[in-house]
């Protein structure tokens, strides 16, 4: 059995730099020092790629079959270097599924990779023994099959490996894809379809002189990288007609947050978020998108001439890592789409329908055991599988409160998208006031900066049984930041 890093950090074994990664020390450098910078890549040559959408092996009146193989694959990330990534059927982003609300999907998942995986659809309403618990490996050679109703209302979702303590690795060698829930209320809208209906997958990572990826996790605080990566091409380029497109932008970074903005200063029209399509829709600026959070937003390049660029920003980055990809308006086409006013009516969860509020505190505790001494812990705890911090009762409605704190001045500012499996939620207050109006919809992710409390209300509804809550910094995740609650 091959030691945790959290084990391994107990030890102090990962106080200096180590080598390579224990787990699979061909494919990846693992340091806990700063690396050198990636290759320098020429930005906005390579075209966005899109990830393909899995057709079902076969299908039945009510479900849909599919297979995914993980394993490994060569691939060329940077020109002209090879990179090995863990991939779904080899692909990284895996490809996308595209299903019906109510269509059953069966998912059989075989492992072909050295280290046991576990899969999580990320914002789906799914039973327990599917939903992906950290514990629920497939070990190397093995296969599970997963079962998705698909009961949750039209929306962007994700997949993603979810193993106990090495989250953040296998994520970041490439483990992550697109699930996209139709229904027919989508159906219906006038908004822009087809090959106008765009996922985009925002990552950062860091890459050695050959091309092979650095993991560094930075005293397991945050792993950031220098280069940020689209759908798994580097500052690509996206050849676009002058009219409306609609763009699912997921953040699949490990510990990177987010602002984005268009260089023109147009604003984004923001239709829906984590638990799918607002009420009506949003104009913003910028928008903050925090680790695991999604986001869909409308961009009209009818405004722009033939021969224009317009940059995606980051406006939370430096240097090269302030633009993430540029749109290049080429060519004219009618465009029959439209952003109705009114999207898709959601119901408002009341304070007073609460049956109770529970208190959850993140943040770093220190600790002796480890190295740097330093421990990230819910409510003071680390995280233990077989102890049930909260009990909800099917059908009911409560009130969870999310706040931030620091230990002894460790850490330093630290922020912590919080993720709740199971349910979604509706953010109610941040520090008493109104949330930004783009988190108006449902979420199932929400960022806790350090200097906030945040409340949000959700009725637990689905299955019961054991889920859990955790920080979508996967680095806090692996180092124990989880907890567990049961719907009873």
């Amino acid at each position: 059995m091959i030691l945790s890093r959290r084990a391994l950090l107990k030890l102090g074994v990962l106080g200096g730099a180590l080598a390579l990664m224990p787990l699979a020390p061909s494919i990846a450098t693992y340091t806990a020092d700063r690396p050198a910078p990636s290759p320098r890549i020429p930005r906005f040559v390579l075209p966005l790629a899109v990830p393909p959408v899995l057709r079902p092996v076969r299908s039945t009146a009510t479900t849909d079959y599919y297979e995914v193989t993980q394993r490994e694959a060569r691939v060329e990330i940077l020109p002209g270097l090879p990179t090995t990534i863990w991939g779904y059927n080899g692909l990284s982003p895996g490809p996308t599924f595209r299903v019906r609300r109510g269509r059953k999907v069966v998912v059989k998942q075989t492992n072909l990779l050295p280290d046991g995986v576990v899969v999580h659809q990320h914002g789906g309403v799914t039973p327990p023994e599917s939903d992906g618990y950290p514990l629920d490996l497939i070990p190397p050679g093995g296969s599970r099959t997963y079962v998705y109703p698909n009961e949750h209302r039209a929306a962007t979702l994700w997949y993603h490996d979810h193993a106990m303590d090495q989250t953040g690795f296998h994520n970041y060698m490439g483990l992550a894809g697109f699930y996209i829930v139709e229904d027919e209320i989508d159906d219906r809208l006038p908004l822009p379809k087809g090959a106008y209906d765009v996922p985009l997958l925002l990552q950062d990572r860091r890459f050695a002189a050959d091309g092979s990826l650095v993991f560094a996790p930075l005293g397991h605080i945050a792993v950031d990288g220098d280069v940020v990566l689209v759908n798994g091409v580097p500052w690509p380029r996206f050849e676009v007609a002058n009219r409306k497109y609609r763009f699912r932008v997921l953040n699949g970074s490990n510990s990177t947050i987010f602002r984005l903005a268009l260089g023109s200063g147009q604003p984004l029209t923001v239709i829906g978020t984590d638990g799918g399509l607002l009420p009506a829709p949003v104009q913003t600026p910028e928008i903050r998108l925090a680790m695991a959070e999604r986001v869909e937003v409308v961009v009209d390049f009818s405004a722009y001439p033939i021969g224009s660029r317009v940059v995606l920003e980051n406006r939370d980055g430096e240097g090269q890592l302030g633009q993430i990809m540029r749109f290049d308006v080429v060519r004219q086409e009618a465009d029959d789409s439209e952003v109705p006013e009114t999207l898709r009516p959601t119901e408002r969860l009341s304070e007073a329908m609460a049956v109770r509020t529970r208190e959850f505190v993140f943040g770093p505790r220190p600790t002796l055991d480890a190295n740097p001494p330093v421990e990230f812990v819910i409510n003071g705890q680390t995280f233990d599988p077989n102890r049930i911090d909260a009990r909800p009762r099917l059908g009911d409605v409560e009130i969870w409160r999310f706040r931030c704190a620091t230990a002894l001045g460790l850490g330093g500012r630290m922020d912590h998208p919080v993720h709740i499996h199971l349910v979604s939620f509706q953010i109610l207050d941040r520090d008493g006031a109104k949330p930004a109006p783009y988190e108006a919809g449902w979420k199932d992710t929400v960022l806790v900066p350090f200097d906030q409390e945040v409340r949000v209300i959700m009725r637990f509804q689905g299955y019961r049984g054991k889920y859990i809550m955790h920080c979508h910094n996967l680095e806090h995740e692996d180092m124990a930041m989880m907890t567990n609650f049961e719907v009873v």
